[in-house]
C-alpha cells in the first residue's frame, strides 16, 4: 500500500526564556503547516524555550510555564489534523529532563527523552526514573524512546539532538527493530565552519531506506559561545531532498510502508599514516566554504548580541594589524545585513610609544577603502601621566609600560562607548588567548570578542581569500600589505620606521602554536602533539625549535588560564574553544609541570 505524506521540518525565531512568545509563534507555525496540508511537522529541540537557557532550565518558574505552554498547544491542536513536535525542559522529582512530545488533535500521543548530552548539558539534564511512562501534571505520557508511534500505519521516531551522536544513534537501533518510515531528529546543534556538510552526509546515512526530518534551532538562541545551526533538512532513500537555513522545508513523497533492516553501522575511525601529517588541520581544503562559513557565523552572532541588547553602533580601536583588520571585516559585513550606516561604525587609532608608521598608516588606508572616518587619539601624553603618577620613571620599558599604553586604549574604548551607546568590539584571536598574550583588562577586554575562535592562521587564511577575490582595489592593496607586515603588539619604543618587537620571537610561529592549540584541545599527549609537529613541519623546522616552542606552549597556555576565567562573550567557529563558560575549562593554579617534564624527556 502507498502513503501519500506530506512532512515538513522548520524552525522560528525565539527569545531565550520567553516562553509566552515561543508559545505564540509555535502556534503560528503549526497553523500554517495545518493551512498548508501539512501531515507531520517537526519543530526544534527545546522550542519553548530556547536551547541556550543553560542553568535557566532548572528554574521552577520556567519548568511551571513550560507545562503550561505544553497543555495550552495540547488544547490548540484539538483541531489540528498535522501531528508536530514540541521540545521543552520536564521535571522529574530533582531531575530536569529534555524532552520531546508529539501532539495531534488535542492528544499527547507519546514522548522521547534525550539521554546523550552536550558537555554543559550533563550538569543540567538527566534521563526520567522510568523510561516507559512520565507522569506530566495528572497525565500518564507513553515514553518511546528506540521504539515508535505509529499512526495510519506509519511507524515514526524521534532522536532528540545529540541522541544520534552515540555510536550507534538511536535512530538506528529503532530502525533495524521496528523497520521504522519516518525519523524525526529535532536538534539544537552548534554550528562551526563546515557542520552542515558534516550534518549532511550524517543525514545521508541514516537516511538510508527511510525519511529523515532534522530541525536545527538557530535565530535569537544566545551567541555568548556559540551561533546555533539553524538548519532545516530532508533527506530520504540517501540523499538530502531539501536543506536550508532558517527556512522550512517540504517534502510530498509516495512510499511502500516496509522497509530494509540496517543491520550494521560501522564507525570509521581511521587516521593518516604517520608518514604525513596535515601542518593545519583545522582549515577546509574549500576556501570560498571555508571563508563564508567564518563570515556567516560570525555576523550573525554580533546582529544577535546588538539586537538583543538593542543598539546600533559599535566602536573598535583599528591599529592597522591583522586582528582589528579581521574585526572591521566582520563589521562591515554585519552592518551590511543590518541595513545601517557606516557612520554608526566608530573607529580609533591610538599611536603611542611603540607605534610604526606603517601600521598607522594601513589603518588609515583601510578606513578609507571602507569609507569610514577614522578617529585619531595620540595617547602618549595620558600614559606619560598615568605612569608619573603611579612612580615609573616613564623611561623603563617594562611590562607596566607597556600594558599602561594597553589599558589606556582600553578605557577610552569603553568611555566613548559609554557616550555614545556603542558596543566595544574585541579583536582578540585564539592563538592569542591560547598564550595569554593579551594584557589583563586591556585588549584582553571588550563588550564582544568577534575574533575569540579564529587563531592567528586562519585569520590569515581568510584575509588572503579577500585579497585575492576582492574587487575594492584598494581595499586589496591594503589588506595585501597587512598579510606581508610582521606581527607585533607595537608597545615598546624602538624605531617607529620599522617593527622591532616581533610578536613570533617572543612566543614562537604562530603556525606551531596554532597547531599545538588544536592538538591540545583534541586531548592529544605532548609526545602525540611532538610526533606530529615533527612530520608536519619536517621542511621547516628541526626537532630542537619544535621542542623548544612546544615547552613555551605549555608554560604560556597553563600559566594564562586565569585571563581566559574571565574571558569575553564570542561565538565559537569550531566544537574545540576556550570559552570558561562552554569551552575547555582548565584551572587556574594548576601546575604546568607534568607537561614541561615530558618534554623534557622526549627523544630520549
Amino acid at each position: 500500500m502507498k502513503k501519500n505524506l506530506k512532512l515538513r521540518a522548520e524552525n522560528f525565531k525565539i527569545k531565550i526564556g520567553n516562553i509566552s512568545y515561543n508559545k505564540k509563534k509555535i502556534k503560528e507555525t503549526i497553523k500554517k503547516a495545518n493551512d498548508d496540508l501539512v501531515n507531520i511537522l517537526l519543530l526544534p529541540e527545546l522550542c519553548i524555550t530556547g536551547a541556550s537557557l543553560y542553568d535557566g532550565f532548572a528554574n521552577d518558574d520556567i519548568l511551571e510555564e513550560c507545562l503550561d505552554a505544553l497543555f495550552d498547544l495540547k488544547k490548540f491542536s484539538k483541531n489540528i489534523d498535522t501531528l508536530f513536535s514540541v521540545g521543552l525542559p520536564v521535571k522529574e522529582g530533582r531531575k530536569i529532563i529534555d524532552m520531546v512530545f508529539l501532539l495531534k488533535e488535542g492528544d499527547i500521543i507519546g514522548g522521547f527523552f534525550k539521554d546523550n548530552f552536550k558537555d554543559h548539558e550533563k550538569y543540567v539534564f538527566d534521563t526520567p526514573e522510568e523510561d516507559e511512562f512520565i507522569k506530566i501534571k495528572d497525565e500518564y505520557v507513553h515514553l518511546y524512546n528506540k521504539s515508535y508511534i505509529e499512526i495510519n500505519d506509519i511507524k515514526i521516531t524521534v532522536s532528540i539532538g545529540e541522541n544520534e551522536e552515540k555510536n550507534i544513534p538511536d535512530s538506528l537501533i529503532s530502525k533495524s527493530k521496528n523497520n521504522i518510515d519516518i525519523i524525526l531528529n529535532p536538534s539544537a546543534k552548534t554550528r562551526y565552519i563546515g557542520s552542515k556538510k558534516d550534518i549532511e552526509d550524517k543525514i545521508k546515512f541514516l537516511s538510508k531506506d527511510t525519511i529523515y526530518l532534522y530541525s536545527s534551532t538557530g535565530l535569537g538562541e544566545s551567541s555568548t559561545d556559540f551561533v546555533y545551526e539553524g538548519l532545516n533538512i530532508i533527506g530520504e532513500n540517501g540523499k538530502i531532498k531539501e536543506s536550508k537555513r532558517d527556512e522550512f522545508v517540504d517534502l510530498c513523497s509516495y512510499f511502500d510502508i516496509s522497509q530494509n533492516t540496517i543491520e550494521e553501522f560501522f564507525d570509521f575511525k581511521n587516521k593518516p599514516s604517520l608518514s604525513y601529517w596535515d601542518k593545519f588541520p583545522y582549515l577546509l581544503d574549500d576556501k570560498k566554504i571555508y571563508v563564508e562559513d567564518a563570515f556567516d557565523i560570525l555576523t550573525r552572532a554580533l546582529i544577535q548580541r546588538m539586537e538583543a541588547i538593542s543598539c546600533k553602533k559599535v566602536i573598535l580601536g583599528l591599529s592597522g594589524g591583522l586582528d582589528s583588520t579581521m574585526a572591521l571585516l566582520f563589521i562591515v559585513k554585519a552592518f551590511e545585513k543590518m541595513n545601517l550606516p557606516k557612520e554608526k561604525i566608530l573607529l580609533y587609532t591610538m599611536p603611542a610609544f611603540g607605534t610604526s608608521k606603517r601600521t598607522k598608516s594601513n589603518a588609515f588606508k583601510l578606513a578609507e577603502a571602507f569609507e569610514i572616518k577614522l578617529n585619531e587619539i595620540v595617547i602618549k601624553d595620558a600614559v606619560n601621566i598615568h605612569l608619573k603618577d603611579i612612580g615609573h620613571d616613564g623611561k623603563t620599558q617594562d611590562i607596566a609600560y607597556e600594558n599602561a599604553q594597553a589599558r589606556e586604549r582600553t578605557q577610552i574604548l569603553f568611555d566613548i562607548g559609554n557616550m555614545e551607546n556603542a558596543l566595544v568590539i574585541g579583536t582578540g584571536d585564539k592563538s592569542e588567548i591560547s598564550q595569554g598574550f593579551a594584557t589583563y583588562n586591556g585588549d584582553h577586554m571588550s563588550s564582544y570578542a568577534v575574533n575569540a575562535s579564529l587563531t592567528k592562521t586562519e585569520l590569515r587564511y581568510i584575509v588572503s581569500y579577500l585579497v585575492e577575490n576582492t574587487k575594492n582595489q584598494k581595499l586589496k592593496e591594503v589588506l595585501d600589505d597587512i598579510l606581508k607586515t610582521p606581527i607585533s603588539p607595537e608597545l615598546k619604543n624602538e624605531n617607529e620606521e620599522k617593527i622591532s618587537q616581533k610578536t613570533e620571537d617572543i612566543i614562537g610561529p604562530y603556525e606551531l602554536i596554532d597547531f599545538f592549540t588544536f592538538e591540545f584541545l583534541e586531548n592529544s599527549s605532548v609526545e602525540e602533539i611532538y610526533e606530529k609537529a615533527k612530520v608536519a613541519f619536517k621542511d621547516d623546522y628541526d626537532k630542537k625549535t619544535i621542542k623548544k616552542w612546544l615547552k613555551s606552549f605549555y608554560k604560556r597556555l597553563i600559566t594564562s588560564q586565569f585571563k581566559r576565567s574571565v574571558s569575553v562573550d564570542g561565538p565559537a567557529l569550531s566544537q574545540k574553544s576556550f570559552s570558561p563558560r562552554r569551552g575547555y575549562l582548565l584551572a587556574s593554579d594548576m601546575s604546568a609541570e607534568v607537561f614541561l617534564e615530558r618534554i623534557e624527556k622526549l627523544d630520549e
